[in-house]
């Protein structure tokens, strides 16, 4: 089994808003993931001309874990009574609701809805 790495576009956004944690993979701007056998920091990212074209590309759990550990923000991911999968988003520490997924919106599987989650929850940061 293999863990889920996020896409491009949440990667731009994690490093937006900070993320820092260690990864053993990036992503460029061409969409290629690249593995390295020890975890890279960002200093590893390559920048041309002052803008960024590779980007850390953590695991849906590690970036799921960084949104909590450093914005206490939690994502919940379930499934309704028709097979839809959707996410609830909470701030952990006053125990309020934040937002949850739009009601029109569809999602396929469980880590396409924990990546929409993961997005909606870096804009709120």
């Amino acid at each position: 089994m293999t863990e889920e790495l996020v896409t491009l576009e949440t990667a731009k956004l994690l490093k937006e808003k900070g993320f820092d944690w260690k990864c053993e993979h990036i992503i460029g701007c061409n969409k290629v993931i690249t593995k390295y056998d020890l975890p890279q920091s960002m200093s590893c990212c390559t920048e041309i001309d002052g803008e960024s074209v590779e980007f850390l590309c953590p695991t849906l759990y590690i970036a799921q874990k960084w949104l909590r550990e450093n914005h206490s923000i939690h994502i919940a991911v379930d499934i309704n009574q028709y097979g839809r999968w959707y996410y609830r988003l909470y701030d952990i520490k006053d125990y309020d609701f934040l937002s949850e997924t739009e009601v029109d919106k569809i999602y396929k599987s469980y880590e396409e809805v924990l990546e929409a989650g993961i997005q909606e929850a870096l804009k709120l940061i």
